[in-house]
């Protein structure tokens, strides 16, 4: 198990949103910027985004408690880490090993939602945080999207733990000019989050050296899951 050796503590992170309703697209959209103040947070409806506009458009009504009918809401990381256990929690440690986070690292509430992504099996949000304004070095828990699409051309059971994977821009795909995909042994895999393509562009552009190997696979038979260790440094 190899943990996270340098925090980045963020300004913002992002909300994201999918519809559950059968046969609508299930594609994850930006509805919100989660923004940090002083040891609090607030919430800012993205109103003007295109996707913000196509999620209510597929019946987006808001993060549950704060309505889209008011664009902020002040010092709501309360309600945000209700989606994590209490640090007073037994087996709190368990968690941040789950998270490659050591047990005895100093990290605020705020950066453990993006670090963690908040997810909760009964709902249709995450939390992202980008790194835009990280400066290496430093290193992140990477889920691998989409990979369900391509467990065909590379089998769940070939994949292995420590299995170097690599990234590349994808300006021919059809869905997103700015996709970044996953290659596992020269293979697609999947997608990096859209969340983060901008930052992994930047780090192209700036000649980052980023490593990723295989750290953790789970989920079900159905919808197989890879995460990817990913650490980013200064080009020699």
């Amino acid at each position: 198990m190899r943990y996270i050796e340098h925090i980045v503590e963020p300004e913002r992170l992002l909300l994201s949103w999918q519809t559950s309703q059968p046969g609508k697209e299930r594609g994850r959209m930006f509805v919100a910027e989660i923004v940090r103040n002083g040891d609090d947070a607030d919430i800012i409806y993205l109103l003007d985004s295109e996707d913000f506009k196509k999620a209510v458009s597929l019946g987006f009504e808001g993060y549950p408690g704060f309505t889209v009918y008011q664009k902020r809401y002040e010092k709501i990381l309360f309600a945000f880490m209700k989606r994590l256990p209490p640090r007073s929690r037994g087996d709190f440690g368990k968690y941040l090993d789950s998270l490659r986070i050591q047990n005895d690292s100093e990290i605020s509430d705020f950066a453990l939602l993006g670090y963690s992504g908040a997810k909760l099996p009964d709902d249709d949000f995450t939390v992202i945080q980008t790194f835009e304004n990280a400066n290496p070095p430093f290193e992140f828990l990477l889920h691998v999207q989409g990979y369900h699409y391509y467990k065909e051309q590379l089998p769940f059971d070939s994949i292995k733990l420590e299995q170097k994977a690599a990234f590349q821009a994808e300006p021919e795909n059809e869905f997103d000019p700015n996709a970044v995909k996953v290659l596992i042994g020269g293979i697609n895999a999947g997608h990096v989050c859209r969340g983060l393509t901008k930052s992994f562009h930047k780090w192209f552009d700036l000649g980052y050296k980023i490593d990723a190997s295989i750290e953790r696979k789970n989920g079900t038979a159905q919808l197989p899951e890879i995460y990817l260790y990913v650490s980013i440094r200064m080009k020699s």
